[in-house]
């Protein structure tokens, strides 16, 4: 196959080189047509060259952008897992070692992979993974703040340890919730949309999400449900402890000035604002 190698050589703790990665991809019996660094440059080579497969080594983050910004084109998307969390290419149960993955790809099939569609009455942009507010997107803050952990375990540790303290002071604040018309409005430490199982350092939210099935999650946790999310966070095992909707159409109005768009933070002027969710069916094709 041709290869479009989209790479971030910043991604986790992994230490890969464009050569590296070229040598390997090769050695499976591919052709590197063109090493990229930015979304813009990769997608320039998608009309200037023949392409069948944009590889993307790095973590959740550029797995993220590459796919929202493909969305519509036939060129299907392999992953090489390179992050910390991963959770993309846990989500879709690929390979964790890069070798087992390049292999896979020959008889591989394409999987359909949906997008979310976020409007905040401004502007309407894609996400890959999950948008929120709450404790995740505080979470979002302050691990940036910090120093470098080390090792992708003591990371995940480290970033699970941060979102279980900011979960157990954050008061919950009024959320206006609707789901496919479904009135879910209430007091939430955590409103959280999701398009895979898992959201920020590998935390099984809602095991019940596949992003092939046309619908988008909505985990709902109030303040007496803190202590079953603390357990996920303590454990990294599903519950169902805390209150988990299905939908295709999501509205959300919040006073929240801070919420997080898969890992971006995002932050709005003070005031309640309304914002719409909704679901870009297939949007991308994974090779699985």
């Amino acid at each position: 196959m041709r290869v479009a190698l989209f790479h971030n050589s910043s991604a986790g703790s992994e230490d890969h080189t464009d050569v590296e990665l070229t040598r390997l991809i090769e050695k499976a019996g591919h052709q590197v047509i063109q090493v990229v660094s930015s979304v813009t440059d990769l997608k320039t080579t998608l009309h200037d060259r023949a392409c069948d497969l944009v590889v993307v080594a790095g973590g959740d983050g550029t797995v993220g952008r590459a796919a929202c910004e493909l969305s519509g084109w036939q060129v299907p998307i392999a992953i090489l897992p390179l992050g910390t969390a991963n959770n993309t290419a846990c989500s879709l149960a690929l390979p964790k070692r890069i070798k087992a993955a390049v292999k896979g790809w020959e008889g591989a099939g394409r999987v359909p992979f949906d997008l979310g569609l976020f409007d905040d009455g401004v502007e309407r942009v894609r996400f890959a993974e999950c948008v929120g507010w709450g404790v995740f997107a505080r979470t979002i803050v302050e691990a940036r703040q910090r120093d470098e952990a080390g090792t992708v375990r003591q990371t995940l540790k480290r970033d699970r340890k941060l979102f279980r303290s900011i979960l157990g002071s954050l008061e919950p604040r009024p959320y206006r919730v609707e789901v496919d018309g479904r009135d879910c409005s209430g007091d939430y430490v955590m409103v959280e949309i999701l398009n895979i199982p898992l959201l920020g350092p590998q935390l099984p939210l809602s095991v019940g999400s596949d992003p092939s099935d046309g619908e988008l999650e909505v985990a709902l946790v109030t303040d007496a449900e803190r202590g079953a999310l603390d357990e996920v966070a303590k454990t990294g095992l599903p519950s169902s402890g805390y209150r988990v909707e299905r939908g295709r159409h999501i509205r959300v109005a919040a006073d929240d000035a801070l919420l997080h768009r898969d890992g971006k933070v995002v932050r709005h002027a003070r005031g309640t604002r309304a914002f719409q969710i909704s679901v870009e069916l297939a949007g991308v094709h994974y090779l699985r």
